[in-house]
This record gives C-alpha cells, sequence and structure tokens, in this order.
C-alpha cells in the first residue's frame, strides 16, 4: 500500500487549519532546497545555538547526512503560521509569535501521531529546540526528551524562501507581519 492510499492529505491540511495554522501545503520532499550557505550561517553561529543543543548543528550531523535523512522521507506538510506586530521592530511580538508557532506545531504534530500510529514522521521547525532550559548537550548526555526534540529547519540547511515558493506559501505577508514555517516529514 503506497502512503497516498494510507494518508489522506486533505484531512492533514483541515486539521492543520483547525489547529490555526495559516498557510498548509503537501510538496514532494525531492523539491527541497539545500543550500550550504545556511549551515554556515549555523557554524559561524548567528543565532547564538551552535553546539548548545541536540537539535541544532553539529550535533545534528554535516549537510550531507541531514539531505540524507530527509531524502528518506518522501511528502512534506508545510505549516505556516502569521502574525501580527505593533511595528517591523517588535521583537518581542517576534519572540512571542515563535513559541505560538511552537506551541501550534506541536499540537499539529500530535494530531497526526493520533490520526496515524506509527506513521513515521520527522518534524522540523523554526528555531531551535528549546524544550529544555538546559540542554544535556552541554554535558555531554543523551537528550532527556527525544521525542519531543524539533530541529530547526535552517539546522539542516534547507532553505525557507523556496520552500514557501516551491510549496505556494507565501513568504512575505505584508508589513508589520513575521510568519513562521515547520514542516512535518512524511513517509
Amino acid at each position: 500500500m503506497t502512503m497516498n492510499r494510507i494518508l489522506d492529505f486533505e484531512k492533514l491540511k483541515e486539521q492543520c487549519k483547525l489547529l490555526k495554522a495559516d498557510n498548509v501545503a503537501v510538496i514532494d520532499v525531492s523539491k527541497i532546497t539545500f543550500r550550504q550557505e545556511l549551515r554556515d550561517m549555523c557554524k559561524s553561529n548567528v543565532c547564538g545555538r551552535y553546539g548548545t543543543n541536540w537539535a541544532c548543528p553539529p550535533a545534528i550531523g554535516e549537510l550531507e547526512e541531514g539531505r540524507k535523512k530527509i531524502n528518506q522521507f518522501t511528502k512534506a506538510l508545510v505549516i505556516q503560521t502569521i502574525y501580527q506586530l505593533e511595528d517591523s521592530f517588535d521583537f518581542e511580538g517576534m519572540m512571542e509569535a515563535k513559541k505560538v508557532h511552537k506551541e501550534i506545531f506541536e499540537e499539529i504534530t500530535d494530531a497526526i501521531k493520533t490520526m496515524y500510529p506509527g506513521l513515521n514522521s520527522m518534524g522540523l521547525t523554526a528555531g531551535g529546540c528549546e524544550y529544555c532550559e538546559k540542554c544535556t548537550y552541554l554535558d555531554n548526555k543523551p537528550c532527556r526528551f527525544p521525542d519531543k526534540l524539533i530541529p530547526p529547519i535552517e539546522g539542516y540547511g534547507i532553505d525557507v524562501t523556496d520552500l514557501a515558493n516551491t510549496s505556494g506559501i507565501p513568504y512575505n505577508n505584508g508589513p508589520h507581519t513575521v510568519s513562521y514555517m515547520s514542516v512535518v516529514l512524511l513517509k
């Protein structure tokens, strides 16, 4: 039985919308673009998370390892949430929006697990894992919650702008907004 007969993508997209995703699309994983420049930005520690947690580089391996891992999946459920900000410099609003996005994404991944028990899937989200206050990576110990660990899209070198374009989801949603994207990879 193929995944297309098992998974009802319209039902999945509908469920995402019910859980407050603003835009949802399904694309073939083969259409995802990987860029070494994004991984290089990780290595230069632009976000301050490089080498600090199990979800980010270098813990997730090199770009080619990540590409191989992702290419084991066939479909990507692309999810976007959009938030209104006070102005373009509303950093607190951006951080709150990212927190809400991650909560919505967790609800979506939980719903998918409930709808399709045993489904082989992997989530990637905006920003690094923030599940624990201090990650065990720094102590060279295994992740305490590997089932909650969700790596960042960019950590795998995935170009979010290309992902939006490929999936038909607008990358820019107007002035004074911030948009976050996540992906559920499905096999």
